[in-house]
């Protein structure tokens, strides 16, 4: 028996050999072209990729009119609703002035202070050792009740403020309604609404006592074009909600229907 020499080899195998030959060199070509583009593409992919920490979107605590009401349609959004167990004046103007430092820091956010690691912390902790503003903004309101006999506010009372009443058909339940005060909460999550609540009551426990709250979300939607509002945003229904709001941004409009303007038969306070 003959043993075939590489000149009589079949045809196939030679055409095998050649294939494979051919092979190894475009996997090579094709390895060599991809690294080319991984390594082309790299900067550019790290230059598109988002820069921004919406954590630090950040509202002015003072200003003209109080926060959280013509600012951009929040995330997350919560009203809570207090009663107020001050005994006397003097409990109530503690109670205002700790609600003030306590809602600015909230929204201008920094380091939580270290103390006696026996000690209670001074913080939640929700949000981590340091306080983000997250675009947070506190709204707080009085309600009918607070002008009682308790405090000899009667005199100061808004004309407008009344207690709210049912429609037909509701059946409200007494404990989730009115409220000597409400605050509402707005943020970018939720998470900083419960911080910032959480923060309010660490630090009024004698003065306030949660009646009732309710929480919202919705989600956020980009402006069609730079400049233009959101369009209104969908219910679970399906419903646009607000779409029929006047202009928040319409100065005018706002003085006219939101504002009490100095001069009114408003109490001077309320302006």
């Amino acid at each position: 028996m003959k043993t075939p020499d590489a000149n009589n080899a079949p045809a196939s195998i030679q055409r095998r050999r050649v294939l494979m030959g051919l092979g190894a060199a475009g996997a090579a070509l094709a390895g060599s072209s991809l690294s080319g583009n991984v390594l082309a593409a790299a900067p550019a992919q790290v230059t598109e990729a988002p820069n921004s920490d919406k954590t630090e979107d950040r509202n002015a605590f003072h200003g003209l009119h109080q926060t959280g009401i013509v600012n951009p349609r929040p995330a997350a959004g919560m009203f809570v609703a207090f009663d107020v167990l001050a005994a006397d004046r003097e409990d109530l103007e503690r109670l205002f002035r700790t609600l003030n430092e306590r809602i600015a820091f909230l929204m201008t956010g920094g380091p939580v202070p270290d103390v006696d690691p026996k000690l209670p912390p001074l913080d939640s902790g929700i949000l981590g050792p340091v306080v983000t503003p997250d675009n947070l903004t506190i709204t707080v309101s009085v309600g009918e009740s607070l002008f009682d006999e308790r405090f000899g506010l009667t005199e100061v009372k808004p004309k407008r403020l009344s207690r709210m009443v049912g429609f037909p058909n509701d059946a409200l339940e007494p404990a989730s309604c009115h409220g000597d005060l409400s605050i509402q909460f707005c943020a970018n999550t939720a998470d900083s609404n419960i911080h910032a609540l959480r923060d309010i009551v660490k630090n009024l426990p004698d003065l306030l006592l949660v009646r009732w709250k309710q929480e919202g979300t919705v989600p956020p939607q980009a402006p069609k074009k730079p400049g233009q509002p959101p369009e209104s945003a969908r219910n679970f229904l399906g419903f646009r909600d607000g779409s029929a709001n006047p202009d928040s941004n319409n100065r005018k409009t706002m003085n006219e229907l939101v504002w009490v303007q100095p001069g009114s038969d408003e109490p001077a306070w309320a302006a």
